[in-house]
């Protein structure tokens, strides 16, 4: 099983099963909130936001995950983040995951030396 954000796949081996979704939404804390602000003020990067963002993210890999039966591969999979709420106490991350369930198509069953022509040993 594996899940990849190429659009390509082995179209021989592999037919479209389904459209696939897994959402995710964390509270964001007031100390969160107030030290990525001071990181705002005075510019550069939030690490605080940063471990969020991957959490959230790594989330959505374990729901994709949960998705896939045997043999089966999510493509052209896309992440979408968005942060919402009325008031700094009050905020969220929501994180959405969007892609292509694949699964295998069935092997054609090659018969054995039926119907195929002999050669006469002599």
């Amino acid at each position: 099983m594996s899940i990849a954000t190429t659009d390509f796949y082995e179209t021989d081996k592999y037919k479209v099963k389904s459209f696939v979704i897994a959402t995710h939404t964390e509270a964001l804390s007031l100390a969160r909130g107030f030290v990525a602000g001071i990181a705002g003020i005075f510019g550069g990067q939030s690490d605080i936001m940063n471990k969020k963002v991957n959490d959230v993210t790594s989330k959505l890999i374990q729901n994709l995950q949960a998705k896939i039966g045997p043999g089966e591969k999510i493509v052209a999979v896309r992440f979408e983040f968005a942060e919402f709420g009325r008031e700094q106490s009050n905020s969220f991350l929501s994180g959405i995951a969007t892609g292509t369930l694949l699964t295998p198509k069935q092997a054609v069953a090659t018969g054995g030396t039926r119907g195929k022509t002999r050669r006469l040993r002599r």
